[in-house]
């Protein structure tokens, strides 16, 4: 169940990623339509519905600060100046286009001899003297000038051009790039003359991090990786009546992680310095580096999850020290939702040289704390009953910050910017607009960039300052073409956990001909994981709440919900289930179903569904072995287990050794005889987050338990299946199992 990519709302590979952004090429009425099949042109409309945030037109490519003049650089996707790059002078309050779209089209179909149309997202990042632009299109880089709007063709080995390439990462003075090559790396100068090359095997590649360069641009930090004592998982190659396999490593619940070590290369005298750590088994990644580039940040965690340590090393020798440990004994320090991305915002270098801001839990709330580099604490920076998620940036003196927090009373998912005194004090607020905002500091700290969004509100973007000016809205997105879909945002809902007195949020979405007169089957569309949320707070939420809205247009009131377990309520709401996962969540959904259809009539709780997918996948299996008489039918896509992936399980559960009893609470498997209503799985057989195994093991459970059920096996397809048959086998399995509104 790991995930490949990070997603704001939850696990995302990237076959989900595709799914949520590969745009309607054609209306939903010609989607795939099946001679005499009755049912296609509502499971059409549904697909139509699942894409609907594909029809938004928004400015979501990255706006690049210059470095001086408070002015930055988007590409617009919305009109006056649609596909094209624009300039925003913030202190002005002006913006114009570089050029205008027609000249850009112009110029690419020049260069490239054939008519040209504009993708919707366009990465780009500055040239070394900030003067323009660098970008690609169709794997070809070109750079445009601020001042002259030129555009020339750059050729694939310099170094800009490279460094728009994943994973690489250019140099501080913009004259080399380190560039990963599949097992290795290479350092590339501006003749695209390889200064230094290392290979190896794919059991022990080379990994370029992020952050990988120095800040003078002298040394660069590179992982070696060593897999080869973790399990693997096969995958087989079913295509042809010779079976192929191949083997994956995977760390599953008690079985070796992958171990790195950091090295440290430098670049002028060709040297690679290896900085050995202890032997304990840990996640590690590189957190940047001092200003001064004396030492390398490297933050570690243990296995279970409990104790975290910032680490710093001395890029000459390798040597090591810690700076400090932040422990927890009877919970978690960090877990999974660390790992794919919490860690980028775990430590952060004043300009001083001399501290650094850290996030902890430890008085139940995430803050900031201010420590200097021989680890004393200085003081906490900000506190009360809300979190902090991330720290945006710092004032050039290091007299300020400025955070991202939910700390405004009755909102606890809103997430507002805020300015904070390293001297301590209060917060102040600097966005008033309710919902998500999403912040980009410019180098000043005079400006940011604020891209917010409520569930009812579609996304606006304005340049706010720091410093108490007016701000002023400078695009915001256009959701015209959602009016063919009749689009409504989800009904927010408020009920209790089934302890009785924790409040618990939801959404709940009707079918677009919605007639109250009825009563409709109702589903819910469960995620669960204790590592993230789904219920909507942007216009446009996690991909659980979009398949929610999806699943509705066929006649059903589907409902998300974030249930206690689930992070970003403060560390006491989190631990509910620690140790104990899969045994206090569907409780919770019990309850906030039933509580949500008492006031609402139209809810038939007689003819109730469950679906998931992954983590997702889990819950709904739970949920038709320990609700057995509440959910009358159920459907599991790609299922995991408390014994599958060690990073997803240790942290939240402890180590298996050490907690049997709740890893043994936790099974499915053993539920197998409880099994009541209807039931379908589905997996992918080259599935290497979660793997097939689990779904073999279930199958034979309930084999044995002699409990009937429905199973799609898909070869050859991963965590997220391309293409419409399995989500319109979810659509039709719960169509047929639970029915129309009456």
């Amino acid at each position: 169940m790991t995930p490949s990519l990070p997603h704001r709302g939850g696990l995302l590979s990237s076959a989900r990623l595709a799914l949520l952004l590969a745009g309607l090429a054609v209306p939903w009425q010609a989607m795939g339509a099946g001679a005499g099949d009755a049912l296609q042109p509502r499971l059409d409309f549904s697909e139509a519905s699942l894409r609907w945030p594909d029809r938004i037109r928004d400015t979501l490519t990255p706006p690049r600060w210059l470095p001086e003049g408070d002015r930055f650089v988007y590409w617009s996707r919305v009109e006056p100046y649609r596909d094209t790059w624009v300039l925003v002078d913030a202190k002005r309050r002006t913006q114009q286009p570089l050029l205008d779209s027609e000249s850009l089209r112009s110029q690419l179909t020049a260069l490239f001899s054939k008519p040209m149309t504009l993708p919707a997202v366009m990465p780009f990042t500055l040239t070394a003297d900030a003067k323009g632009i660098v970008f690609t299109v169709q794997g070809r880089a070109f750079s445009l000038g601020l001042t002259d709007k030129r555009l020339v063709a750059l050729e694939p080995t310099h170094p800009a051009a490279l460094s728009l390439v994943p994973g690489n990462s250019l140099s501080p003075d913009g004259g080399t790039v380190a560039v990963q090559r599949d097992t290795g790396f290479a350092v590339v100068d501006a003749k695209g003359a390889i200064r230094l090359e290392r290979t190896s095997t794919e059991d022990s590649p080379w990994r370029l991090p992020e952050g990988t360069w120095s800040p003078q641009g002298r040394f660069l930090a590179v992982w070696r990786d060593d897999m080869q004592g973790m399990h693997r998982l096969p995958l087989v190659d079913y295509s042809t009546p010779l079976e192929k396999v191949t083997w994956v490593p995977y760390s599953k619940t008690g079985t070796p992680l992958m171990r790195s070590e950091l090295h440290f290369v430098s670049v002028e005298a060709g040297q690679v310095t290896p900085a050995p750590g202890d032997t304990s088994e840990r996640y590690d990644w590189f957190s940047g580096w001092r200003p001064d580039g004396s030492e390398a940040l490297v933050l570690q965690l243990s296995r279970d999850g409990k104790r975290l340590d910032l680490v710093a090393v001395d890029p000459l020798t390798g040597k090591r020290r810690r700076v400090l440990r932040e422990e927890r004994k009877e919970t978690f320090v960090a877990a999974l939702e660390f790992s794919v991305g919490g860690w980028s915002q775990q430590v952060k270098p004043l300009p001083d040289n001399q501290h650094f801001l850290w996030m902890s839990e430890r008085d139940g709330w995430r803050h900031v704390y201010l420590y200097d580099y021989s680890g004393k604490l200085v003081r906490q920076l900000t506190q009360g009953a809300f979190p902090v998620h991330a720290v945006v940036g710092i004032t050039p003196k290091s007299d300020a910050l400025f955070v991202t927090a939910s700390a405004e009373p009755g909102a606890p998912y809103d997430r507002s910017v805020y300015r904070a005194r390293i001297a301590g004090g209060p917060l102040k607020r600097l966005t008033p607009e309710p919902g998500l905002h999403r912040a980009v500091l410019s180098p000043s700290t005079s400006f940011f960039v604020d891209g917010h969004s409520t569930r009812e509100q579609p996304r606006v973007w304005d340049v706010v300052s720091t410093e108490g000016r007016p701000s002023f809205r400078y695009a915001k997105s256009d959701t015209s073409a959602l009016a063919e879909l009749h689009y409504t945002p989800p009904e927010g809902i408020t009920v209790k956990a089934a302890d009785g007195v924790t409040p618990l949020y939801g959404a709940l979405y009707k079918p677009r001909d919605f007639d109250p007169k009825k009563r409709y089957p109702v589903l819910d569309v469960i995620y669960a994981g204790p590592f993230t949320t789904v219920v909507p707070w942007s216009y446009v939420g996690p991909y659980e709440s979009i398949i929610a809205h999806s699943l509705a247009q066929l006649g059903f009131i589907t409902v998300v919900l974030d249930a206690r377990g689930t992070p970003g309520r403060g560390k006491a709401f989190q631990d509910v289930n620690y140790g104990r996962v899969g045994q206090t969540e569907i409780p919770d959904h019990v309850a906030a179903l039933k509580q949500a259809a008492a006031s609402r009539p139209y809810m038939d709780l007689e003819r109730v569904g469950i679906h998931g997918h992954s983590w997702g996948g889990y819950f709904a299996l739970r949920g038709m072995l320990t609700a057995p008489t509440f959910f009358k039918a159920g459907y599991a896509g790609a299922p995991g287990a408390l014994t599958e992936e060690a990073l997803i399980n240790e942290p939240n559960m402890g180590l298996l050794s050490e907690n049997p009893e709740g890893y043994a609470a936790g099974s499915n498997e053993a539920l197998a005889d409880k099994l009541q209503g209807a039931l379908k799985l589905m997996h992918g057989t080259s599935d290497v987050n979660a793997s097939l195994s689990t779904t073999m093991r279930m199958v034979q459970a309930l084999v044995r338990a002699n409990k009937h059920f429905d199973l799609l096996i898909m070869p050859g397809e991963g965590h997220g299946p391309e293409g419409r048959y399995y989500r319109d086998d979810v659509r039709r399995f719960f169509l047929r199992e639970l029915g129309e509104p009456r």
